[in-house]
């Protein structure tokens, strides 16, 4: 099977990051997290795109490739409330820059 062209990869990429940063701006403009420099209008694409490499795209691999999906399904509880966790206290200290 042949992989997909790298100019699809990175759109796809980019259309997930722009889908990521529009839903991280609206859960900011009702949550305290929008007090966050981390959450900066400027500075949304690039949190989601570190949010979707840390709580996504590791567990979506594993999910193409590596695992049953039974056993998916028991870790992704525990996997997404520590990844998620992880991004934010990041995410309170600054984040990027």
């Amino acid at each position: 099977m042949r992989s997909p062209p790298r100019q699809v990869i990175r759109t796809a990429r980019e259309l997930g990051i722009e889908v990521a940063a529009r839903h991280l701006g609206e859960m900011t403009r009702s949550d305290q997290l929008g007090s966050l420099l981390a959450f900066a209008p400027e500075r949304l694409a690039t949190i989601a795109r570190f949010f979707l490499d840390l709580a996504v795209v590791p567990f979506l691999l594993r999910a193409l490739f590596e695992v049953s999906p039974k056993t998916l399904q028991a870790e992704i509880g525990p996997y997404v409330a520590r990844n998620v966790a992880f991004f934010l206290v990041a995410c309170r200290h600054g984040g990027v820059s």
